[in-house]
């Protein structure tokens, strides 16, 4: 009579783990399954995307990251050869893309997550989970922030003028921050910050004191840091 070790039972437990087929209609299932979860990535993305530039081959890169990641986790679980050469591939390739927005790597890790999650076959905590994050999403982009919408670039003649433009902002109750200045022979030219968006008359109030030269107001996509 044979002996049965402990580390046989563990072989066979593990073994057992590991399905020898997926049949196509599962592997349609999933994949469509990714492919509807990638789409909702890509329009919650583009919805709420505030980037200064959007990328759209940025944002279908990665969300076809989900259908990826869910075959991936169907190979896995279909094969113990797959299984650990995907381990040891993963441990070996290192991605150094530099991500300049941390709402970006939300999206990435939702992404990633989704194909996990599909890939092991539980549906309802994907379409679950993305029904909250997006609603979340769309919350959190409707609260106030300290945004600072424009930048006003004003050239004056002398440096003694750049007081009186100053002098305006605050009887105006413009929180304001000096970017830049730039001094030299034929005037000065002084960048402001402004977080305050009632600036309808202002530009007209400056222009007419005297020593001003020219003004520039630009938009643009920031927070205060004042």
């Amino acid at each position: 009579m044979n002996k049965v070790s402990f580390s046989d039972i563990f072989k066979n437990n593990f073994l057992d783990n590991f399905k020898n087929s997926i049949s196509m209609d599962s592997v349609i299932t999933t994949m469509l399954t990714a492919l509807l979860l990638a789409l909702i990535v890509f329009f919650v993305y583009r919805l709420t995307c505030d980037n200064v530039i959007y990328s759209k081959k940025f944002n279908v890169t990665m969300s076809l990251m989900t259908l990826v990641t869910a075959a991936v986790v169907m190979s896995m679980q279909a094969n113990v050869v797959v299984s650990l050469g995907m381990v040891g591939a993963l441990s070996i390739v290192r991605f150094r893309t530099a991500i300049k927005e941390p709402k970006d790597l939300l999206f990435l890790f939702w992404s990633i997550s989704n194909g996990i999650i599909i890939g092991a076959g539980i549906y309802s905590i994907v379409f679950v989970l993305a029904i909250i994050l997006t609603i979340g999403l769309l919350l959190f982009e409707k609260l106030p922030g300290n945004k600072i919408p424009y930048l006003l670039v004003v050239s004056l003649t002398d440096l003694k003028s750049e007081e009186s433009v100053e002098k305006i902002l605050k009887q105006n109750r413009i929180k304001y921050r000096v970017k830049s200045k730039n001094i030299s022979a034929n005037g000065v030219d002084v960048i402001f910050e402004l977080s305050n968006t009632k600036i309808n008359n202002l530009l007209e109030e400056i222009n007419n004191k005297e020593n001003i030269v020219s003004l520039n107001l630009i938009t643009q996509d920031g927070e205060c840091q004042f």
